[in-house]
């Protein structure tokens, strides 16, 4: 198809559902559409690889101050004034706000009594680096303490660090990583037994604890795992056995941290009693919108300054920018005020997500908690196929691309959705309703084994439908959960007849097909 390049506020052109729309300014304004019977729907973006973490006039909240010093600057640029620096490299200085970010982040730290400890924090850029310079911070520290032996990373066997290519992690695409081990972990769609998988991890420590320095665990896996949390009693023991054998634990929180995970509290290890040696944090800290990322050592600050040591994982702008710690240090503000929120869209998500594994007939396995779960496509039966199975993922982006949903679709076979924080519990069910469209699709054209009737229709006694309502209703709203529009009490935010749908509770499933 070819376009014609009219320059009028009319004119438009579409390729791949990208539209493009001339302005009057004279420029492309790009917009992201979906072709459904030659409609425009809107496209729920769902995906996000937890990435940001409020949207609309939250969103806005959060970038004013940044945006206000940036607009001083701009003034004085423009007036030929000394204006303060946007970004400072660590030669000519620190941020200015540099100091209250920390102060800030203090409290969420995953120790007690953090304050009196002597803990040392490493600002990056991004996910991979952050994990870098967690574990340049621990090993110096075991060199330090006399232990030149301990030079080696131990990942999970499943696992996820960065970039595959030149980060820590279980997949080596390019060449063998020379300084990591992969000790064993609970893997997704795969039914363990406990004691055998410690007998397994006991047996790793004995071979290698003494050239091990840092262990990396991910409490809530992202993309290696599809979103599966570590069973909570076995990452305690997981933790506990490496540091017995003077292994240092760095906890990667990049992608289950900044409360997503509904317990409450900033860092999972923190919720968990985890007690890691080191924490890192980064995609939304900076709203989505600034890069930003950190490592923080529980101990051995004082250490490293007294031996002039500094991070060698660095760059030239990392923790450098006024608006990115700006931004970051009312992201740590605001979120502790959505921690019950997050629970409660936590508990929703898992009504959904079992009731999405069950529609489809064991296609899917989902797996997840608070704001972040995942749906891991089945390697039973035809899907034992690996051809077929991969047909099946295509089927689903295709069946999720029509109903209007952009979950993350992940490399080992399967999608995840993490939308932002402050979603609220309508918007929750509308995207439950679309991908439920999308699965019962998705059965019906690939001839999943058993599948659902081809028409499918999910309805509801009436009787049922409205002492359901009037119950609910009756019910007493809890206020701070009505502010986020979380509430579930009452109808305002999402229709009773939608949850109990999905729930199962009192009503009536019935899949009927045309001429029954």
């Amino acid at each position: 198809m070819k376009y014609q390049e009219k320059k009028d506020p009319d004119a438009r052109r579409e390729k791949g559902g990208l539209l493009l729309i001339w302005e009057k300014r004279r420029r492309w304004k790009k917009q992201l559409v979906i072709e459904k019977n030659q409609s425009r729907n809107e496209v729920l973006s769902v995906g996000l690889a937890c990435s940001e973490c409020f949207s609309g006039p939250r969103l806005a909240t959060l970038l004013k101050p940044g945006l206000e010093y940036e607009q001083q600057v701009m003034f004085d640029l423009v007036a030929g004034k000394p204006a303060a620096p946007l970004s400072i490299h660590t030669s000519g200085g620190v941020p200015a706000a540099l100091n209250t970010f920390i102060n800030t982040l203090e409290p969420h730290l995953p120790w007690k009594d953090a304050k009196d400890l002597d803990w040392c924090l490493s600002l990056q850029l991004e996910g991979a680096s952050a994990v870098w310079a967690g574990i340049d911070m621990l090993l110096q520290l075991q060199m330090m303490k006399g232990r030149a032996n301990r030079k080696m990373v131990a990942v999970g066997k499943k696992s996820y660090h960065g970039p595959p290519s030149t980060s820590f992690g279980s997949s080596c695409p390019l060449f063998p990583k020379h300084a990591q081990l992969t000790y064993p972990v609970p893997v997704a769609g795969e039914d363990y037994d406990e004691e055998n998988l410690l007998s397994k991890y006991e047996q790793f420590l004995n071979e290698y604890a003494t050239c091990i320095g840092v262990l990396l665990i991910e409490p809530q896996w992202g993309i290696s795992q599809v979103a599966l949390p570590w069973p909570e009693g076995l990452a305690r023991k997981y933790v506990k056995m490496a540091q017995d054998r003077g292994i240092s634990v760095l906890a990667d929180e990049i992608m289950c941290g900044l409360g997503r995970h509904g317990k409450g509290s900033l860092f999972l290890s923190k919720a968990w009693g985890l007690d890691p040696d080191a924490v890192t944090f980064g995609k939304a800290i900076g709203a989505g919108v600034y890069p930003l990322s950190g490592a923080v050592i529980k101990t051995g600050g004082i250490l490293l300054g007294s031996n002039d040591r500094t991070v060698m994982q660095s760059h030239t702008f990392s923790g450098s920018s006024i608006r990115a710690l700006l931004t970051a240090t009312e992201v740590l503000k605001t979120l502790p005020h959505w921690f019950e929120s997050i629970k409660k869209c936590g508990d929703e998500m898992k009504v959904i997500f079992r009731h999405l594994e069950k529609i489809s007939n064991g296609l899917i396995y989902a797996q997840g908690q608070g704001l972040l779960w995942g749906a891991l496509v089945s390697r039973q039966g035809m899907h034992q196929d690996e051809a077929l199975r991969l047909h099946t993922v295509n089927c689903l982006k295709k069946n999720f691309d029509e109903v209007g949903v952009l979950p993350y679709f992940v490399p080992v076979g399967g999608f995840m959705v993490s939308p932002v924080v402050d979603i609220d519990v309508g918007t929750l069910y509308k995207i439950a309703e679309r991908m439920e469209t999308a699965l019962i699709q998705t059965v019906k054209e690939i001839g999943w084994t058993q599948p659902l009737s081809l028409n499918v229709e999910v309805r509801v006694s009436l009787q049922l439908d409205e002492e359901f309502c009037a119950s609910e209703v009756k019910k007493q709203c809890l206020s701070n959960l009505h502010f986020t529009r979380t509430c579930t009490s009452c109808g305002d935010f999402v229709s009773p007849v939608i949850r109990k749908r999905f729930s199962r509770g009192l009503w009536e499933l019935e899949m009927t097909t045309s001429g029954n």
